[in-house]
């Protein structure tokens, strides 16, 4: 009996000092993560629903994301995105009448944001109004203006790929809406509207809960018909966020 627990104590001992002596698991998660990021795209087009091209869009924001599951091949996280500071550029056509006789000046009539900017001269015009005349024409030019924006995403989840490595591949998606100060991206288009993306990268961690992520997200956003027109925009983000996690 004395040698059957001397044995059994000395397996237990064995057994502890085995696991003491093992390195802990390398894992590269955070329970709680807070980021922020900067995002940027110079173009868009249609990709999946929007139609309005040329729109240029900047923003800086803030995320929160929550792990929900934790296994071996993959994290799944809730994710909420906020963007206090968002530029939009549209392109705008500005109508100028040109004045030729009896005196030149140049008077500017007509700017506004357009979906396509068609620069052009039109026809020289002659009006006889008694002994005086009168020649002017129009002239269409292109510009652009600046629209100021915030977004807020509270509806986001986020994949990241290999949680036991420091290079990891992270998918994620969001869905929110978006306040500007004119109506985008034409008038009548409304200053409310609904915004999703998706989109993936690389994702390096500098140490357990510290990270720099890369990514490439497809943006749309659009009024969902609350408004007289609905061109929507679709546009190619690169986005890069630092994340500090615990």
């Amino acid at each position: 009996m004395q040698l059957r627990k001397l044995a059994s104590a000395a397996a237990l001992l064995c057994v502890t000092s085995f696991a003491a002596a093992q390195p802990p698991e390398q894992v590269y998660s955070g329970l709680n993560t807070f980021s922020a990021f900067a995002e940027y795209s110079n173009d868009s087009s249609h990709i999946i629903l929007g139609t309005t091209p040329n729109r240029k869009i900047g923003a800086l924001g803030f995320q929160y994301q929550r792990r929900l599951m934790y296994r071996r091949p993959l994290d799944l996280y809730f994710e909420a995105e906020i963007r206090p500071a968002m530029l939009e550029s549209d392109p705008v056509q500005i109508g100028t009448q040109i004045d030729l006789a009896p005196t030149a000046g140049t008077f500017s009539v007509r700017q506004e944001a357009v979906g396509i900017c068609h620069p052009f001269n039109g026809p020289l015009n002659t009006i006889t109004i008694g002994p005086t005349t009168y020649e002017f024409y129009q002239q269409e030019t292109c510009g652009r203006r600046t629209v100021v924006e915030q977004g807020f995403a509270p509806g986001g989840i986020r994949i990241n790929l290999a949680p036991r490595h420091r290079l990891q591949s992270p998918f994620s998606s969001n869905a929110g809406y978006m306040f500007s100060t004119q109506e985008v991206p034409i008038p009548g288009a409304g200053s409310f509207n609904y915004t999703f993306d998706f989109g993936g990268g690389l994702e390096y961690y500098l140490s357990h809960t510290r990270s720099v992520r890369l990514e490439y997200q497809v943006q749309h956003y659009s009024n969902k018909q609350t408004a007289d027109f609905n061109p929507g925009v679709d546009s190619g983000f690169i986005m890069l966020t630092f994340g500090f996690g615990r």
